[in-house]
């Protein structure tokens, strides 16, 4: 099968190239152009490439190209910057899209792919935007754009970017990959050990609180000052009368099926086992932060394993994404709350397991003080690494080390916040390159062309009256059925 040549612009740390060596579509790399020498250091180390850093304005090469993939400059069309955009002529780093449209004007590969943020087409910036399509489609392109989020293709990210899809002479119908549901959460996504460094201090966190000291904070407290959780057990006293009421012997999975007068009317399940430890008496605040957000409220509460920005949230909206993160910058802005689960017993420091598990009872519990275990559940909040950062932009743990063995920290973030997710260009891939795991090429008898002009056809009539021609057509393009195209029938 001949290779797809693909030329990278804006290249980065090669989201494009990562996303077809994912669906073993056979791609050549015809060049990559990138000028930052940091990221050109991960690519070629991702890659097993050996590119130099590139000026795309000085950028003139004659080569044979399938297909160009651009992320240009975001800075001056996202709400996060200075709103200088990008027109042409005007030096700002976002203009430098007109170089993409000069190269795809001498170069004129089968397609042309543009990621870039969704404040593109607002009224300030749309006219940049339209004049690409315009341009474009005087080349002899059709324009297909939409938004596209990364949590709707399998990664906890709400990360909204509009995709454009120009394809030459109309050559295939593209339509763009349906939403899918999202089975993984931000959790799934952490490392199982994290240094203390990126963890925010105590000082920093209440910065980040709305109410310091309301119902809703990080040791959970609530009815009655104490501390309720659904899956861990409150103190466990030895006073009868006193305390949550809660029957130790749950803890050693006793089953004592004569005895109807466990305390808290504790419940065994027909093995004898004991169920997850749980406050019988009802009533309960899950422990929260109160992170401070741009509306009316004032606040969102902020959950172990949601996401949240920690910086300039008193000027930000969605501060808080449950079981996921808001958008990756290029700087660590992005936290994730988790809990921590201490035991203060004669066992300093013992953890308590997710599952409810607790350290090991001894008989001096009788003797109360530091012998009854008792739980401080506490949440804190921590900075993403950078690793989990490139692993929610698609990017996969091998990738990461080999470009983390070469930058610095400072240089992964910013790599990974100016990265496109894989995730989202593998399920445009899908749509555009492949059917069956084959390079997908179109049909000479039907041309699909503009709304504007000529025949329109109605599917469910050509079905009748042109079953062959009806059968080629919903067989290389994913067409609804009774949708009306317009279509050419060629000689």
């Amino acid at each position: 099968m001949q290779k797809l040549k693909v030329l990278e612009l804006f290249g980065g740390i090669g989201a494009c190239s990562t996303a077809l060596k994912r669906l073993n579509i056979n791609y050549e790399i015809v060049d990559y152009v990138e000028i930052d020498k940091y990221a050109v250091k991960s690519f070629n180390a991702i890659h097993n490439t050996n590119f130099e850093p590139q000026d795309i304005s000085k950028w003139d090469k004659d080569v044979e190209v399938d297909l160009i993939m651009h992320g240009s400059p975001c800075q001056d069309f996202s709400l996060a910057g200075k709103q200088l955009g990008g027109d042409e002529g005007s030096g700002t780093r976002s203009s430098l899209m007109y170089e993409t449209i000069r190269i795809v004007e001498k170069l004129k590969p089968k397609y042309v792919i543009w990621e870039n943020v969704k404040n593109l087409l607002s009224k300030t910036h749309k006219h940049n935007f339209d004049n690409y399509l315009k341009t474009l489609e005087e080349l002899g392109y059709t324009n297909y754009y939409q938004i596209l989020n990364a949590r709707d293709y399998g990664i906890p990210q709400n990360r909204e970017r509009v995709f454009t899809i120009s394809i030459l002479n109309n050559s295939k119908y593209f339509k763009f990959p349906v939403k899918q549901e999202l089975k993984l959460k931000l959790k799934d996504m952490l490392d199982n050990e994290v240094e203390e460094k990126y963890y925010l201090s105590e000082k920093l966190i209440k910065n980040l609180q709305f109410n310091k000291n309301g119902n809703c904070n990080p040791s959970g407290k609530g009815i009655n000052g104490k501390v309720h959780n659904t899956e861990i057990a409150p103190t466990l006293t030895t006073n009868k009368g006193e305390g949550p009421k809660i029957d130790v012997t749950r803890l050693y999975g006793i089953f004592d099926k004569e005895n109807k007068n466990h305390q808290g009317g504790s419940v065994y399940d027909q093995e004898g086992l004991s169920p997850t430890l749980t406050d019988m008496q009802g009533g309960y605040r899950q422990p929260c932060i109160e992170i401070k957000n741009l509306t009316k409220q004032g606040y969102l509460e902020a959950h172990d394993g949601d996401g949240v920005y920690i910086s300039n949230i008193d000027k930000k909206r969605g501060t808080v994404q449950k079981e996921m993160i808001p958008t990756l910058k290029t700087s660590p802005d992005i936290g994730v709350v988790t809990k921590e689960i201490i035991i203060g017993s004669t066992q300093k420091h013992a953890a308590v397991s997710e599952n409810g598990i607790v350290p090991t009872l001894t008989s001096s519990m009788g003797t109360g003080g530091g012998h009854v275990p008792m739980h401080n559940y506490d949440l804190r909040i921590r900075k993403l690494t950078p690793k989990e950062c490139w692993k929610l932009m698609g990017f996969n743990e091998e990738e990461f080390e080999k470009a983390a063995r070469i930058n610095s920290n400072a240089q992964l973030y910013k790599q990974a916040g100016n990265s496109i997710v894989v995730n989202v260009l593998q399920a445009i891939f899908k749509n555009l390159l492949m059917k069956e795991g084959k390079i997908m090429e179109k049909k000479d008898e039907v041309k699909i062309i503009s709304y504007e002009t000529n025949l329109m056809i109605d599917l469910e009539k050509l079905l009748k009256q042109e079953p062959d021609l009806f059968n080629d057509l919903v067989k290389d393009y994913p067409v609804e059925p009774n949708t009306k195209i317009i279509i050419e029938v060629k000689a």
